[in-house]
């Protein structure tokens, strides 16, 4: 074997091994989040959603809990948005009204019930931000209802804020 050859070796090795500890590493940490995740009712969506933001690699259960009530006011805000545009195009007189009760119930969600569980979250008081996602899901609740029997436009939104919502409050459930 060459010289210059065997200069490689012991650097194809050292590359090899640190790749199967980044691996295995990975794997620990993301334990943490499928470990968390099967204490909610949406298994699958608590780990996509805690697995799409790479703070939640390094993450206790804590800040995995902070993480979800950031999304969850993300995608609350963006719900918010969507029906408001939607609402601006509504001419039928019942549809005005369903548009605009859902639209009084995000900003529920969005003014009141998520700061509220950040800021009891942040202090410590995790029943109380528990009770608060649990609120957003029944703002998401009565959204939905004002469209009992009719296909709602934005019904797949709505789902998503209702089921993340719930997974917040499990994980904030384990908390305290």
């Amino acid at each position: 074997m060459s010289s210059v050859a065997l200069l490689f070796v012991p650097l194809l090795l050292q590359s090899s091994i640190s790749c199967s500890a980044s691996a295995s590493v990975s794997k620990i940490k993301t334990r943490l989040i499928k470990e968390t995740c099967k204490h909610t009712e949406y298994y699958n969506l608590c780990v996509a959603s805690l697995e799409s933001d790479p703070r939640s690699l390094n993450a206790d259960v804590k800040e995995l809990a902070i993480i979800l009530v950031e999304l969850l006011q993300a995608k609350a805000n963006e719900t918010l948005w969507h029906v408001g545009d939607l609402f601006k195009k509504v001419s039928d007189p019942a549809l005005y009204r369903f548009y605009g009760t859902c639209i009084e119930e995000y900003r529920a969600i969005v003014e009141r019930q998520i700061p509220e569980a950040i800021d009891a979250l942040q202090s410590g008081d995790y029943m109380v931000s528990k009770k608060d996602a649990e609120a957003a899901a029944a703002h998401a609740d009565s959204c939905e209802e004002q469209f009992a029997g009719e296909a709602q436009p934005f019904g797949d939104q709505n789902k998503a804020v209702h089921d993340l919502s719930l997974v917040t409050s499990s994980i904030l459930g384990i908390l305290g």
